[in-house]
């Protein structure tokens, strides 16, 4: 089934627990615990790699990791966030290896670009929050960033044999009062075969000279921000 809605919680670790503890333990809740709701279509968990996102007019957000899922409809997303399902079960099972509550973004996902290769094992992800520019419409920053920019980046010299995965979540409204609200404007997903193909994209003469020039078009990159992690699992 085709999701129409996607909810992605940024997680930020606490500071009891290092990268590796973090994601052994939520592996292993997930693996116990996993996820359960109506029109729940799939979820992935997304841990912390070590680096920096290599993208020039982003820095580095104040989460550590996220965890992707993806619904029939934003209903169900919005029903299984006030339900006693995820305040009395998901969550506080969960919330000891958390700083805070986590932070919801949400909205109509748009498969932009998918590689028939399967995903190796040595995968990255790496999720951007933009801001849109001030003078923009929501709209136009979402025809921008989901049109011209995102095939401006597929034109690229070898992306597609690097990029595996492109998944930009514009996010227009709040998902619930229940989750801590960002300042973001959407959420991307951009999956690469390897860390040395996220570095060897983004040192590319055509991501220097023509793309990083146009993230300026449509984001404020004093508040846009970047995650760098790996898919550990699907359901």
């Amino acid at each position: 089934m085709t999701p129409a809605f996607k909810l992605v919680l940024l997680l930020r670790s606490s500071d009891a627990h290092d990268a590796d503890a973090f994601t052994q333990a939520w592996s292993q809740l997930d693996a116990e615990h996993p996820l359960e709701a109506s029109g729940l279509v799939a979820a992935a968990f997304n841990a912390p790699v070590a680096g920096r996102v290599p993208i020039s007019h982003i820095g580095a957000a104040p989460f550590d990791a996220a965890f992707e899922t993806w619904w029939t409809r934003k209903n169900d997303a919005a029903d299984w966030v006030v339900s006693h399902a995820f305040s009395e079960e998901w969550l506080p099972r969960r919330q000891d290896l958390l700083a805070v509550r986590p932070t919801g973004i949400g909205g109509a996902p748009q498969v932009l670009w998918e590689s028939d290769a399967p995903v190796p094992p040595q995968a990255v992800k790496v999720f951007t929050l933009p801001v849109s520019r001030r003078r923009l419409s929501f709209a136009e920053f979402s025809e921008h960033w989901t049109g011209p920019h995102a095939q401006l980046a597929l034109d690229g010299p070898g992306t597609r044999e690097r990029l595996l995965r492109l998944e930009d979540t514009p996010a227009p409204l709040a998902v619930s009062t229940r989750l801590e609200r960002g300042r973001y404007d959407g959420v991307g997903a951009l999956t690469f075969a390897s860390l040395d193909a996220l570095e060897a994209e983004f040192a590319t003469e055509h991501y220097r000279e023509k793309l990083a020039a146009d993230e300026l078009v449509f984001t404020e990159p004093e508040f846009s921000a970047g995650i760098l992690t790996r898919e550990i699992s699907r359901i």
